[in-house]
């Protein structure tokens, strides 16, 4: 089940720090670098963020989440984190086909990632993401922009 995280909630904030810690944590590891922002989040910068965060929920344990932000023209896949506890069960696919049917029909969606990070590469090729631009972040670091514009509805 997916669902809005409530980032007033303590107990549901500190439940996604967990997460996001674990989660990137492990994409440091794949990518060579520990300087990733979202590891040195606290309660009041997911507050600030301006994200809305949903989190994949199993046995009410929270077993990832999305974040997104939406502007007019575009909607921005800010975060995505999955448990190692549930690798290669689906979590991250439909956290992600949730997050892409929060946008309009024909808007531009993007998300970022570690240009190493294979596992999560692989996942947005799969979806029809197409590599866009590439930044250096740091020496021999880069980050990888993927774009997709969001399918137009079967109801025109």
């Amino acid at each position: 089940m997916i669902r809005q995280i409530d980032l007033n909630d303590n107990s549901q904030v500190l439940d996604l720090l967990m997460l996001q810690q674990l989660s990137y944590r492990i994409e440091a590891k794949l990518i060579g670098f520990k300087e990733i922002p979202p590891l040195w989040d606290s309660p009041k910068t997911l507050r600030d963020s301006g994200e809305l965060f949903f989190g994949y929920y199993e046995d009410d344990r929270l077993a990832g989440s999305v974040s997104v932000k939406q502007s007019p023209k575009e909607l921005t896949i800010c975060r995505m984190m999955v448990h190692s506890s549930y690798f290669r069960r689906g979590v991250a696919s439909s956290l992600l086909k949730f997050a892409e049917a929060l946008a309009i029909p024909g808007m531009l969606i993007k998300v970022s990632t570690g240009t190493k990070n294979e596992p999560a590469v692989n996942l947005y090729r799969k979806y029809g993401y197409q590599p866009d631009q590439t930044m250096d972040i740091a020496k021999g670091i880069t980050l990888t922009i993927f774009t997709k514009v969001a399918p137009q509805s079967d109801n025109l």
